[in-house]
């Protein structure tokens, strides 16, 4: 007996044996889920997620969940998608790669999802869609930068939505130059996100002339701040760039000043980006700077709403202004509604291939900005093509505060960067 996908299509047999086995094995977290009601003209359009509410990516991911709940709140408001309602299941899955593909293999084996909008982290996203793209599942990965998730994958039903990796600090080297950096610091979380930065890193120290003084990776949740940002000075670097997550941001930002590390620019992967980071480290936050797809201050436009409301109602909400990972998520939304609205059917019927061929072949805009991928048959088929990053900054804001403005790429840019000395 043939195993089909939701297209119609046979199964891949490893594919089909991965996620029969997570259902069988009781790795679902509901594997007896009622049978689902006929699609009728008015029944609601389910939507559902994993994602870090909990463990080390808790505060990328709770922002990313944020994104996804306005982004729906806003479009039922709106009148739904073609009349009918949409509805959210979004499920924590403690920052866990595992336990999100079993999440995501639960929410296939329920047939009661229309579509899927991915989980936060590159690791993280990379384990789900070995059980989303066997099963047939069309999915929107806002999280995910990673290039080998995509580069020679030929992937099928799973787009990308952030720009890749590689360019995520390449601007920060650029600025660094523009302010006589010779010499440069590059530490990093060996994993697969943070590995792809550095390879960009890498490449504009090259092409730029700088001396890599220092080239160092650290375990998860192993970086000693200190120890690192005092050989970092020792070794004399201008610039101190890399880093992994938010919490590493902190760490880092909070060492230098602490053993006396006073490098040109510092430029962190995760984290400075985001509105909170000044709140988290005070006045350590200055001249730091770092990589954001999306800035709020910049105008944009998507599907559900235009930038301007995006952050009106996030504030409205949150009481701060939202970062990249909340407009990420919001973003996400708005490309999977505007592809149920291109490709629903009359009959109610949902057409996964046809909301795929959707995914990989449009160009369209977004609240975080201009979206189109590589296109299905290319060797990077899913990948981001379209979204180019910013470098933004913490700076004075002239009345004893701090402000995040944009500094590159130089057209773009708010203010001239800053330099600790």
């Amino acid at each position: 007996m043939n195993i089909l996908n939701r297209a119609g299509w046979p199964l891949p047999v490893g594919g089909a044996l991965a996620v029969l086995l997570l259902v069988a094995t009781g790795c679902v977290d509901d594997p007896a889920a009622p049978e689902p009601e006929p699609d009728s003209d008015g029944a609601p359009i389910s939507l559902a997620a994993a994602l870090a509410e909990s463990g080390r990516h808790s505060p990328e991911g709770t922002e990313v969940s944020r994104g996804y709940r306005l982004a729906v709140e806003i479009l039922n408001e709106n009148g739904g998608i073609r009349g009918r309602p949409v509805q959210l299941e979004i499920r924590d899955d403690g920052s866990d790669a595992r336990r999100s593909a079993r999440l995501y293999a639960s929410f296939i084996a329920s047939d009661t999802i229309d579509a899927l909008l991915g989980p936060f982290s590159s690791p993280i996203t990379e384990a789900v869609l070995a059980v989303t793209e066997a099963a047939g599942e069309p999915m929107v990965a806002p999280m995910a930068a990673t290039p080998g998730i995509w580069a020679g994958r030929e992937r099928q039903w799973s787009a990308q939505l952030l720009n890749p990796g590689p360019t995520y600090l390449q601007g920060s080297v650029e600025a660094a130059v523009f302010g006589g950096a010779r010499t440069v610091a590059i530490v990093y979380e060996d994993t697969s996100f943070p590995s792809s930065v550095v390879q960009g890193v890498r490449e504009a120290a090259e092409a730029h002339g700088l001396d890599i003084v220092m080239d160092q990776s650290y375990a998860v949740g192993a970086a000693d701040h200190e120890a690192i940002a005092a050989a970092a000075r020792d070794a004399r670097a201008d610039l101190f760039i890399g880093g992994g997550y938010t919490a590493d941001a902190v760490g880092f930002a909070s060492a230098a000043p602490a053993v006396g590390y006073q490098p040109l620019l510092m430029s962190l992967i995760l984290g400075p980006g985001q509105p909170q980071f000044a709140d988290e480290v005070g006045g350590a936050a200055r001249c730091v700077a770092g990589n954001a797809p999306w800035h709020s201050t910049i105008r944009t436009s998507g599907f559900i709403a235009d930038s301007e409301t995006f952050v009106s109602r996030y504030e409205a909400a949150h009481g701060k202004t939202p970062g990249y990972h909340a407009a990420g998520g919001f973003a996400a939304v708005e490309l999977l509604a505007e592809g149920l609205d291109e490709t629903l059917p009359a009959t109610g019927d949902l057409d996964p291939v046809a909301l795929r061929d959707f995914l990989f072949t449009t160009q369209t805009e977004t609240v975080l900005g201009p979206y189109h991928v590589a296109p299905l048959g290319d060797a990077e088929a899913g990948a981001q093509r379209g979204l180019k990053g910013l470098q933004v900054q913490w700076q004075d804001d002239g009345a004893g505060g701090l402000a995040l403005r944009i500094i590159h790429p130089w057209a773009a840019a708010e203010a001239v960067p800053c330099y600790m000395r």
